[in-house]
């Protein structure tokens, strides 16, 4: 189905005026309406209803999964894109509700495609969203409903750069099958990540211990919870750092996980 036919509108939300001119000069030759774009969350219009939102993943103010997680919960279909992102923050945006991921520098053709799917109602996997989500699984797999071979076929299809509508053709896949796999695909990414990432009290028990060297009865302190609590924080961070990084050695401290995951999450 064609842009024009779909009428999409499409929002940026993105703080570099030349990475916004260049993506909405794509959008407008692609024939989608452009809105007024935004340098920030903060300074997107809360009125508007665009068919796609694309969202930068490193913004001033709020940002990352948060920001996309704002946007979904007013009703919003997000689109990321960035040239910086880690994994992990491209991972956490797929947790927070977005349904696809793109590259800033991929080719104008790419983001078409993908706000055109996105408005539509289906996914957008890039070859490096692809890769990212079939390493995560690899690293992370689901004890139950995990994705099954021909979910992971299709991903590595994708990460080696094939176009969907040319797996689709290959394998005589019709639309709504490819689009049922995408969805079961980014279902299980998200339930991945709530089951293996740190929450926001086990993050802040994170920084207080392991990045700030504080003691069980400080953190507490500092949390207004009991000291026994601070341990079983630090117990379950070190089962989800144990389950996320299999080479870990099984009988690895606690506060010992929690400090360098922190830092490999970027907490300190």
């Amino acid at each position: 189905m064609s842009p024009e036919r779909l009428a999409v509108s499409v929002a940026i939300i993105e703080d570099h005026p030349i990475s916004t001119e260049s993506l909405a000069a794509r959008f407008v030759g692609a024939g989608f309406s452009v809105l007024a774009p935004a340098p920030s969350l903060e300074a997107f219009d809360r009125s508007a209803a665009p068919g796609v939102v694309v969202c930068d993943l490193h913004l001033p103010g709020i940002s990352g999964a948060a920001a996309v997680a704002d946007l979904h919960t007013r009703g919003l279909s997000v689109l990321t894109t960035s040239g910086v992102a880690t994994p992990d923050e491209v991972l956490d945006a797929i947790a927070a509700q977005a349904r696809g991921f793109v590259d800033k520098t991929a080719p104008a053709q790419q983001f078409v495609a993908a706000v055109t799917a996105v408005a539509t109602g289906s996914y957008h996997v890039s070859a490096r969203l692809a890769g990212f989500l079939l390493e995560d699984a690899q690293r992370r797999p689901l004890s139950r409903d995990e994705i099954d071979a021909d979910e992971r076929n299709l991903l590595r299809g994708l990460a080696q750069g094939d176009h969907l509508d040319e797996l689709c053709a290959e394998w005589g896949l019709s639309a709504p099958d490819a689009h049922g796999r995408l969805a079961r695909i980014f279902d299980a990414a998200r339930r991945r990540r709530r089951l293996h990432r740190p929450s926001p009290r086990e993050a802040e028990v994170m920084v207080l211990v392991g990045c700030r060297g504080l003691s069980h009865k400080e953190a507490a302190r500092a949390m207004n919870v009991k000291a026994s609590v601070v341990a079983d924080y630090l117990r379950t961070v070190r089962a989800k750092y144990i389950a996320s990084h299999p080479d870990a050695p099984p009988t690895i401290p606690p506060s010992t996980a929690a400090a360098i995951w922190a830092r490999e999450l970027g907490f300190d």
